[in-house]
């Protein structure tokens, strides 16, 4: 089952809990039922997912949920924010891959990967924060971005300028083979049609560097760890 199938089941089963005893407990213990909710959703987390901070995630949901419905806003700015987040989030639905933003660091160790004088393309390319370092600080690296979800597009476009290779589109309808370096930063679904993709379309020597996400039955060259909460790592490919 995927990661985020897993939390949408942990969080159903932890406010089904809720509603259930909702109707045993009187109104003043909502908020000890929030607690309980959430205790069980983390516990039941921190055996089945991989990464040990999503049982902190579990645990604030419910209690995040009593905040937000005792919020005396009007009912159209739920509709607003569902809006944005589904303009943030929606290539998810298609291609499993939510949205993720690397941090400096991770850019910094990125940059001594790439060869001097490289074609990079960054698949799955967020709101351009790759494309945008690597501008600033290895202005020899030709640079493209693909991006799915509008509104991480938009400001990725405002960011970079009309100047830059800045595509909204599927990573996968992108030919690949005049490429020195493909990055990306995806989710465990996509990775093995990724390296099957690579491996048709990639010319020798292309270097394939994921953040974090591995490619089952293929150990990569080098390995370096990021070293942030999220116990990062850039997995790289040396030649394809």
């Amino acid at each position: 089952m995927s990661q985020p199938l897993r939390f949408v089941l942990l969080q159903l089963l932890a406010l089904a809990g809720m509603a259930g005893l909702w109707w045993l407990a009187p109104q003043s213990a909502v908020w000890q039922l929030a607690l309980t909710g959430g205790c069980l959703a983390a516990i039941v987390a921190w055996f089945w997912h991989d990464g040990r901070w999503w049982s902190l995630i579990h645990l604030c949901f419910p209690a995040a949920v009593l905040v937000a419905l005792s919020w005396q806003v009007p009912s159209w700015l739920w509709l607003v924010a569902f809006i944005v987040l589904f303009l943030f989030s929606a290539g998810a639905i298609q291609s499993r891959v939510p949205l993720y933003l690397s941090n400096q660091r991770t850019l910094a160790l990125l940059s001594q990967e790439i060869p001097p004088n490289a074609h990079l393309i960054d698949l799955g390319a967020g709101t351009g924060t790759v494309l945008a370092w690597l501008r600033k600080h290895r202005p020899d690296v030709t640079t493209t971005g693909v991006e799915t979800a509008l509104l991480p597009w938009l400001i990725g476009r405002c960011r970079l300028g009309r100047g830059a290779d800045w595509r909204r589109d599927d990573a996968f309808a992108q030919n690949l083979g005049t490429f020195d370096v493909v990055y990306a930063y995806l989710s465990p679904e996509p990775m093995p049609r990724l390296w099957q993709k690579v491996q048709a379309e990639c010319r020798p020597g292309c270097r394939l560097i994921s953040n974090s996400f591995g490619v089952p039955g293929h150990n990569p060259d080098k390995t370096i760890d990021i070293g942030d909460w999220k116990h990062s790592k850039l997995l790289i490919w040396q030649s394809i």
